[in-house]
């Protein structure tokens, strides 16, 4: 399974809500997790309706894809805050970084690790937060002009 394809394939179908490609790409026991929120979606047709409805339906291009990243490989680690080691990719796990555009015209950062089964997305756990101004480097700027 080439992770990258399937990724590159998930934001196209995304993009251009091909709900078909979605759903083929998808485990019968597919789920998703929002931690921060406690939403858990369980199946094809609860995503479908959170596509078409939450928040307001995913616009078609809301997906930035010149940003997306995907982190893949076993030469990705990241430390834990207890400075254990963990993993950020495994054969059958990748972690993703992507800017969507809400409808209200905010723009959002999610992380979600993607975890693969049979070739076909199994799970999805994902943690967002909008984008904001970055205070500090604004007061730096201004305190260097004057």
């Amino acid at each position: 399974m080439d992770a990258r394809r399937l990724f590159e394939r998930w934001v196209d179908a995304l993009n251009t809500q091909d709900l078909p490609t979605l759903e083929s790409m998808l485990d019968p026991d597919f789920v998703v997790d929002y931690p921060q929120s406690g939403e858990r979606i369980r199946g094809f047709d609860a995503f479908r309706r959170q596509v078409e409805e939450y928040p307001a339906g995913l616009e078609p291009g809301s997906v930035a894809t010149q940003t997306t990243q995907i982190v893949e490989g076993d030469e990705r680690w990241a430390i834990s805050p207890g400075y254990t080691v963990v993993p950020l990719a495994q054969p059958d796990r990748y972690t993703t970084i992507v800017r969507i555009g809400y409808p209200d015209g905010t723009w959002w950062q999610t992380v979600s690790v993607v975890y693969l089964r049979a070739d076909r997305i199994h799970r999805i756990e994902s943690y967002f937060a909008p984008e904001l101004a970055a205070p500090l480097a604004q007061s730096i700027v201004a305190y260097g002009r004057g």
